[in-house]
């Protein structure tokens, strides 16, 4: 479906954004700690509803 390239670009944008977003976060984070209250429980949330669906997509 991909070809190995495709593959590669993938995984390595993915990496960097990732990386890029997470130093952003943290860099406003120190900035305003107010806004960013509960901020892990959305991501607690997010990451398991990912981990839910993919469980749940082998699983049928």
């Amino acid at each position: 479906m991909f070809t190995p390239g495709q593959k590669i670009f993938a995984l390595a944008f993915i990496v960097c954004f990732v990386l890029f977003i997470g130093y952003q976060f943290y860099k406003d984070r120190k900035k305003n700690p107010v806004l960013f209250k509960g901020t892990y429980w959305v991501l607690i949330t997010v990451v398991s509803a990912m981990i839910g669906y993919v469980l749940l997509s082998k699983i049928t």
